[in-house]
């Protein structure tokens, strides 16, 4: 099989953008996702679709996986090997370490999240957890997508990261909304707050902010990254701290209110949503 054949499963928000980046870049992509909905999207667009994980694994040279949770990457990738058990797999999801290191002895398995916004494909950091071995290959695979490609170490090491990042992004996503909410309660517009302090310069200022306040304040909370994948992620994090004795009581704090958003039916909206619990 070609090494320029790349198979993508997993066309949500991240493997879309993959979808269109591997194939602009001139390899020749297969794609497909559990959802039949999806599955027609991609051929609409006209990617060359794969029924099954089966089906693609025998035209492809490798695999890069965008999948919501441990348990899916675990079958997928198994579906995978029992067609090619030599077939590479960039795992571009985020999981838990154990998962990535259980998977790297079973097979050619590399953790390799992605450190970036859906719109920021091309310009991605990649972090490669894995055997230096599979590293070159594995490189070779996801360069189209990112600016830096780096192995952090052996297998599970990428998805440690991950956690580690995301950790943030839950803690940075919740004060923003509370903050959002105090503004509002003390009498100050948000909106105001967003626009004074949006382009200050103050320290404050992250990323995740600049992306997500706005659109609270506008009251768009059309998914980029939704409330139900804020808490997996968070939970992940919190799970690893518990395997390896620290305390991570702002994560936890963070977690609550993730938390009340799912219990609100929010799970579905982008992140920052978790702010209707502060407002009513």
């Amino acid at each position: 099989m070609s090494a320029t054949s790349v198979g993508v499963i997993g066309l949500g928000a991240m493997g879309w953008p993959i979808a269109h980046q591997l194939r602009e870049a001139g390899r020749e992509v297969v794609v497909t996702d559990a959802s039949a909905a999806a599955r027609d999207r991609a051929a609409a667009a006209g990617f060359s679709v794969s029924e099954t994980n089966a089906a693609l694994a025998a035209r492809v040279g490798a695999v890069v996986l965008s999948l919501p949770n441990d348990a899916i990457v675990r079958q997928v990738t198994r579906e995978l090997w029992a067609t090619d058990g030599g077939l590479l797999v960039c795992d571009t999801s985020t999981i838990g370490p154990g998962t990535a290191r259980e998977l790297a002895d079973l097979g050619p398995h590399l953790d390799t999240p992605i450190l970036g916004r859906p719109a920021g494909v091309g310009s991605w950091t990649i972090p490669v957890g894995g055997t230096e071995s599979l590293f070159g290959a594995a490189r070779e695979v996801l360069e189209p997508l990112a600016r830096r490609v780096v192995r952090v170490g052996d297998p599970g090491a990428a998805a440690a990261l991950k956690v580690c990042n995301n950790l943030m992004l839950s803690a940075i996503n919740a004060v923003t909304a509370e903050a959002l909410a105090l503004a509002g309660a003390s009498g100050l517009d948000p909106a105001t707050f967003v626009d004074v302090v949006l382009d200050s310069g103050a320290a404050t200022v992250s990323g995740l902010f600049r992306d997500v306040a706005p659109r609270a304040v506008a009251g768009d909370f059309v998914p980029v990254f939704s409330v139900a994948l804020m808490r997996k992620d968070a939970q992940l994090a919190l799970d690893l701290a518990a395997s390896v004795g620290v305390d991570l009581d702002v994560v936890a704090a963070s977690q609550r209110l993730n938390d009340a958003a799912i219990e609100a039916g929010l799970g579905g909206e982008d992140s920052i949503a978790v702010l209707k619990t502060l407002t009513g």
